[in-house]
């Protein structure tokens, strides 16, 4: 029985990395999809990889990727 709980306990987190790794990436995707310029995808990607961890980052990385 502790077998099939600590399966479960990791699949669990398995599911929750995933889930917050593509919440992280969406800024990243955004740009990708809307056709921005190579300079704006730079700009989206270096913020959200290197900034996203301060939340500021990640906002300005989903600001820019989503702005027209």
């Amino acid at each position: 029985m502790l077998f099939g709980i600590n399966v479960l306990l990791i699949i669990k987190y398995i599911v929750a990395v995933g889930v917050l790794t593509c919440i992280f990436l969406f800024p990243s995707y955004l740009a990708a999809v809307t056709s921005k310029s190579k300079y704006d995808n730079m700009r989206v990607r270096v913020g959200s990889w290197l900034f996203g961890c301060l939340f500021v980052g990640w906002i300005f990385a989903l600001f820019v990727s989503a702005k027209k």
